[in-house]
């Protein structure tokens, strides 16, 4: 076995991640590390250590032959020469990435007591970047999240409150109405490509309302894709996790917190322009 095969979790922010990671994490098999909120990120890291090799060389930047030279630097940038004609730096790149993400599975395989030749997994929230090469090299697996954006504006918004600073690209000039403008703006292509998607070994597509409301089917749909089986038990348990992250009462009523928690422009902007993706997926306009 040539590594842990990444499970790319591939969603938004406040659509139910966090969650996800707690369900995926109730099998050691799936390895990653278990803290909250779950964003060590191994794999986008590895990636990034490894493509700067195939980076283009600038005469301008900080990071140059004499720097590389004197070695006093925790700096470190492509190479830094205008030519390499001994190599070919975008398929050492390449070689580099899937080398240094053998090197980490066989760490966190042993942290975690699973041999070698065992299936094994890693879960990662990942970058939009980090798929196609990772796909492409790693032959990994993908989960799609989807949340009603209604929902997930709400949600941005009151976790923004609750921590006392503004995230997930909320300026201090957003109303609900410039916010939800951009969210259509960024979510419809993922929504659209959702409205045909079709499950298949590398790929399996999850609403965040279904692992909610149907929390029991959602999980057993996600061992039987993975071929491992998951539990909702431990997060039940883990209620500092909850406490600290969510913003409804319970789950239940996370759901279509929109109807009373957006304002009816910001609604309308949503109808407007994402009422076909909205209505296609299952979700009421």
């Amino acid at each position: 076995m040539s590594g842990l095969v990444p499970l790319m979790v591939r969603t938004f922010g406040r659509t139910g991640s966090t969650l996800l990671m707690q369900i995926l994490g109730s099998n050691r098999y799936v390895c990653f590390e278990r803290v909250y909120p779950f964003e060590n990120r191994y794999l986008a890291y590895a990636y990034n250590l490894s493509r700067v090799i195939g980076l283009p060389a600038k005469v301008d930047e900080p990071w140059n032959n004499d720097v590389l030279f004197q070695g006093k630097h925790r700096m470190v940038g492509c190479l830094p020469y205008g030519q390499t004609p001994s190599l070919d730096v975008g398929k050492l790149s390449r070689q580099a990435f899937v080398s240094v993400w053998k090197d980490f599975s066989n760490q966190m395989r042993d942290s975690a007591g699973i041999g070698r030749n065992e299936t094994a997994y890693y879960a990662e929230k990942i970058p939009p970047y980090l798929a196609e090469p990772a796909n492409e090299l790693l032959k990994a697996r993908n989960i799609f999240l989807l949340r009603d954006p209604r929902d997930e504006l709400v949600s941005i918004k009151s976790f923004n409150l609750k921590r006392g600073f503004n995230s997930f690209g909320w300026q201090d000039s957003d109303t609900d109405e410039s916010y939800a403008l951009k969210m259509c703006a960024n979510r419809q292509a993922f929504m659209r490509s959702m409205l045909d998607f079709e499950t298949n070994r590398r790929r399996i597509f999850v609403r965040y309302e279904d692992l909610i409301m149907k929390q029991s089917e959602e999980v057993g749909r996600l061992s039987d894709w993975l071929g491992l089986p998951l539990s909702t038990d431990e997060m039940a348990r883990n209620t500092s996790i909850q406490a600290v992250h969510m913003t409804s009462a319970d789950g239940s009523s996370s759901v279509e917190r929109w109807r009373s928690e957006l304002s009816d422009d910001a609604r309308q902007i949503f109808s407007d322009k994402l009422g076909a993706e909205l209505e296609g997926l299952g979700y009421s306009v």
